[in-house]
């Protein structure tokens, strides 16, 4: 699921409120404290989060309605967008595509355009329904959790938008063993993500690996949110097998990188 917002400092976390998931002071806290279960209960919480936030995901995107930029915060934003989609358009993912967690189409309908196939897996039909208007029905659409999927075939090329900071610590191996199963010997990944944390618009508070975000009805829910370093997101998926190359846009609101696994 896409999400990237304007940075801004995070608030500290009061205690976690009684039937909520506890919030750990750090990413490593956060590993050693959740159990699989809670880890599970706080997913859960962020899969209903996405499937809520469907109808206003674009505007943020976009930058509409609550979501507007002055005009020179703007200008930065949609060059940062430009620059995402001449990376990808340099990345060139032909072939067979899979696309993980694919929400509302905004990154189906880049894919479409070079792919003989995509394949767009995402846990929250309602999104998927936003993307197949959007892709005119040009992609195979699964209902399914990332975290419980397998792939049915091998596939030329795997992409995640803004989903790679939503896979917690807990599960991030695992993660990327289903990515190396889901690709042909010599597939390629490429991946897009937030550089920053958040913005008071929807950002409550953060802590660790937990982000607490409200909805424009007032509601809140609580999240993974990973923030990674170009550096820090190499070395990770280095030690996990696989060799990328990761860098940050012109003005520092997204992360993306691409590559594939180490021969």
């Amino acid at each position: 699921m896409t999400s990237f917002d304007v940075c801004l400092p995070p608030v500290a976390a009061p205690p976690a409120s009684q039937g909520r998931v506890p919030i750990a002071t750090t990413a490593a806290g956060y590993s050693r404290r959740m159990d699989e279960a809670a880890v599970d209960r706080l997913l859960a919480e962020q899969r209903r989060y996405y499937r809520e936030r469907a109808p206003e995901y674009d505007d943020w995107w976009f930058r509409r309605a609550g979501y507007a930029l002055d005009t020179e915060t703007a200008v930065r934003w949609f060059a940062d967008v430009e620059e995402l989609e001449l990376a990808l358009d340099a990345f060139a993912p032909r072939g067979d595509v899979l696309e993980l967690a694919a929400g509302t189409g905004i990154w189906t309908r880049q894919l479409v355009r070079y792919a003989d196939r995509v394949t767009a897996v995402d846990a929250a039909a309602e999104v998927l329904e936003l993307n197949r208007a959007r892709t005119g029905g040009g992609a195979e659409y699964v209902v399914a959790d990332v975290f419980e999927w397998e792939p049915q075939r091998e596939f030329d090329v795997c992409f995640f938008g803004f989903w790679h900071s939503h896979v917690p610590a807990r599960y991030l191996e695992s993660f990327w063993r289903l990515v190396a199963r889901a690709l042909k010997p010599d597939g390629r990944v490429f991946l897009v993500d937030n550089a920053r944390l958040g913005d008071s618009r929807h950002l409550v508070r953060s802590s660790g690996e937990i982000a607490r975000r409200r909805l424009s009805d007032g509601r809140e829910f609580d999240i993974v949110k990973r923030v990674w370093e170009p550096e820090e997101l190499e070395l990770e998926t280095a030690a996990l097998g696989w060799r990328l190359q990761a860098r940050t846009t012109a003005n520092g609101y997204f992360l993306f990188a691409s590559g594939a696994k180490a021969r």
